[in-house]
């Protein structure tokens, strides 16, 4: 088993993007993180009973890999099974999410995670025996990503579990997060990590940065049978060494219960579902509660559930934008005559009264009008530099919304007083406009 679990499953690595998959109604979707660009990866499976199987769970690797898992509502998690998206955008890997037997009742996923290659998933059970006694069995399976039949491995105790690298975090009980030994891969020597009590709330599932430098902590409350409290608080960290640092302790501004928080590989947004939907938002910086996030939330699906920040990009699963409208002459040309040029609608960029630096460093929705279907591509540039720029798909011919936002490097050249240029392009069509910052 040991020997299965180390061979790594050849994955392709993903560009240099981030997106977010999802769940919502039972569907899989992946979206761009400030939600302009959605594609929907699977829907609900009907069975070979007439069962219609919902997906549950998601997760999505650092370099782009995404895991999803589905079963009938309320059946025995045994019947689970997943199914794999890689970041070109195909799909060729599924199976069986099993467990090694020996349980009455088995219910899984409780936290779901994959490997940064996207070559072995972790997920949380709770299982239940047969009379009698009753036996209890929580904590954590670990398998591969691969269609192999063979059990997976059972870490005893460590719930709800997430990964960093390879190494599981955990919970052994409600307020204590564990964080498995490197020594041993997917062993069961766990070390204390933070101690959570002093919130006064029972901590659920933790994740953590690639980068190491933050960790985002889910805690909740229940009271006879029902949760009353939700929050996700996030700190900075210097990974596993030492406790937080202080420069970023605060609970996230949330509506109704918060869970299901993602951060990205960088550590700069942060994904989560309250009651306002599924978010994302710049992450914070500073130790204000609830805390002063670097960017505001933008609502990427009004019912999404198990948020997962990925590196892969969105632009693979969409549809292929349609063939450009052409507009044929009216009439036929006169004999020995040249036919009228065929006319090809120009996008329309309507801009708003003032565009200031400050606006386009938070993110800018640009209204562009456009003759058909597609993708549509805004980039802004300052001296013939590229400073930022976004990206969204029409649906139809009309007026779509282009969230446009500076990069890091572009907020030092996209002063007051600079002229920025603007160009829109959608399918070989382009239109541009220069203006004066204010």
């Amino acid at each position: 088993m040991l020997i299965l679990l180390s061979f790594l499953l050849a994955v392709p690595a993903a560009a240099e993007a981030s997106s977010v998959a999802y769940i919502e109604n039972g569907e899989v979707w992946v979206s761009s993180l400030d939600g302009a660009a959605k594609a929907r990866l699977a829907a609900p499976v009907v069975n070979s009973a007439g069962e219609t199987e919902k997906w549950l769970a998601v997760a999505a690797s650092d370099r782009g890999r995404i895991v999803a898992v589905r079963n009938f509502p309320g059946r025995n998690a045994g019947f689970s099974w997943f199914k794999v998206w890689e970041p070109d955008g195909t799909s060729t890997v599924e199976g069986p999410l099993n467990y090694p037997g020996g349980w009455a009742v088995v219910v899984y996923p409780l936290g779901f995670d994959v490997t940064p290659d996207g070559a072995h998933m972790v997920y949380g059970y709770s299982n239940s025996g047969f009379c009698c006694p009753i036996s209890y069995g929580r904590g954590t399976y670990v398998r591969p990503v691969s269609s192999s039949p063979l059990p997976p491995i059972s870490i005893s105790g460590q719930e709800e579990p997430s990964l960093f690298g390879t190494r599981v975090i955990a919970r052994s009980d409600s307020t204590t997060i564990t964080v498995q030994d490197p020594a041993t891969t997917y062993g069961d020597d766990f070390e204390p990590w933070l101690d959570v009590s002093a919130t006064g709330l029972e901590v659920r599932r933790t994740d953590i940065a690639a980068s190491g430098n933050v960790a985002a902590l889910e805690g909740e409350r229940w009271q006879g049978g029902t949760q009353t409290v939700g929050k996700i608080a996030v700190l900075s960290i210097n990974g596993f060494d030492q406790g937080p640092t202080g420069a970023v302790d605060c609970f996230l501004p949330s509506t109704g219960l918060a869970k299901d928080v993602s951060l990205s590989q960088d550590g700069r947004s942060v994904a989560w579902t309250d009651g306002g939907g599924l978010k994302v938002a710049g992450t914070p910086t500073s130790a204000n509660d609830p805390c002063d996030l670097t960017s505001p939330p933008v609502v990427i699906a009004a019912g999404g559930t198990s948020a997962s920040i990925g590196g892969g990009d969105v632009t693979p699963f969409l549809p292929p934008a349609p063939a450009p409208p052409v507009t044929a002459p009216a009439s036929a040309p006169a004999q020995g005559g040249m036919a009228p040029p065929m006319t090809i609608s120009q996008p329309a960029l309507a801009l708003p009264a003032k565009v200031t630096a400050k606006a386009l460093k938070a993110g800018l929705p640009l209204k562009v009008t456009v003759g058909a279907a597609g993708k549509v591509t805004v980039v802004m540039t300052v001296g013939g530099k590229k400073v930022g720029g976004g990206s969204a798909t029409a649906t139809r011919a009309g007026q779509v919304t282009v969230k446009v936002k500076l990069t890091k490097a572009g907020r030092k050249l996209a002063r007051k007083g600079k002229k920025l240029t603007i160009k829109v392009t959608q399918a070989g069509r382009t239109v541009t406009k220069t203006v004066k910052l204010r």
